[in-house]
């Protein structure tokens, strides 16, 4: 079995960044994009994101949170750090950190909430036993990790 909590290290580049030189808001999502998709092609083992023979890659979002707790200055590696809430019929919740490279400092965290669709009617559908079954036992291992290590939470207003 994998490892409940996925480990995606990403890297900042100038373009990333705005006026400030931090991290452009937007650019998060897309390196939680980016993790996402590698963590698919490790659990359903694709060699590549490929929808086509792995038709659980095709889903939509259906909802994205995101709290941001601290920019990222600059050019700098840091890792994105993933983790399945929830899995049920057609829908797939996963938990996200963006941190520094040691994981010592969160800079962003929410959760994504995943739909599947068919290839053709493009409405909800099932997830394939397979990837049901891997990302249940996922979330139940990050479960009992969390509850042994809780993650940082969100700040106080």
């Amino acid at each position: 079995m994998f490892d409940p909590f996925f480990i995606y290290p990403a890297e900042t580049h100038y373009d990333d960044l705005d006026g400030q030189m931090i991290l452009h808001h937007p650019r998060y999502l897309l390196f939680v994009e980016r993790a996402q998709q590698a963590w698919l092609e490790q659990v359903l083992q694709a060699p590549r994101f490929d929808w086509r023979n792995f038709p659980d890659m095709y889903l939509v979002v259906r909802s994205l949170e995101i709290e941001y707790l601290r920019s990222i200055d600059g050019v700098m590696p840091f890792v994105v750090k993933l983790w399945c809430m929830e899995v049920r019929a057609a829908v797939w919740k996963v938990g996200f950190q963006i941190c520094s490279a040691d994981q010592a400092i969160v800079y962003a965290m929410g959760s994504r909430t995943n739909c599947k669709v068919d290839l053709h009617t493009h409405e909800p559908t099932l997830w394939s036993a397979s990837f049901f079954d891997r990302f249940s036992d996922l979330k139940r291992a990050a479960d009992e990790q969390l509850q042994k290590v809780p993650l940082p939470q969100r700040r106080k207003r």
